[in-house]
């Protein structure tokens, strides 16, 4: 029992070490998604990820279409991920996890991560910085709850960028990066 407690503090901190790499000192966007990949290896915040990086790759394609090109040119070239998660980070917009380690590591509820969410966003951005939602489940859970606490909470379902939804997913990722574009 105590070392899969090792374990997870293990995980939580190493996505903790790369996501706070690229913490904007002044976060302009928050987007929050459900969690890490089952795979311990990929990461949106992780520069070395060659397959399955849809999340990163979608993103970025609405933000920096030429920039997400010339990486996929290269064959995915760690640097010019690095690069685009420095701009990325310059541009003050950062990732969360509602949780932090992948969800299938924990047999717990989703929503007994809000609490931990809650608490994070209330350390590091004020009521007014814009938040968008990525994934219906994240979004049935955490829109109610962040509004009514006073969050600046984009009022869409944005769905995952997998399983064919990538389309769906740029146009509503566009369209609320357009409503916080004033």
């Amino acid at each position: 029992m105590e070392s899969s407690h090792l374990d997870i503090q293990y995980i939580k901190a190493r996505y903790a070490k790369a996501r706070n790499r690229f913490k904007p000192r002044q976060i302009r966007m928050v987007f929050i998604v459900e969690g890490p990949p089952d795979n311990l290896d990929r990461y949106f915040y992780f520069e070395d990820v060659k397959q399955h990086d849809s999340l990163f790759l979608e993103i970025m394609g609405v933000l920096y279409p030429e920039q997400k090109k010339q990486y996929l040119a290269s064959r995915r070239d760690t640097f010019l991920k690095e690069e685009l998660l420095e701009t990325f980070k310059e541009d003050g917009y950062w990732l969360l996890d509602l949780s932090e380690i992948p969800c299938s590591i924990e047999d717990v509820p989703l929503e007994s991560y809000i609490p931990s969410l809650i608490e994070r966003l209330e350390k590091q951005i004020d009521k007014n910085t814009p938040i968008i939602l990525i994934k219906a489940n994240v979004y049935d859970l955490c829109y109610e709850l962040l509004s009514a606490k006073g969050y600046n909470v984009y009022n869409d379902r944005i769905p995952f960028p997998g399983s064919g939804q990538q389309r769906v997913f740029r146009e509503k990722f566009a369209r609320g990066m357009k409503n916080f574009d004033r």
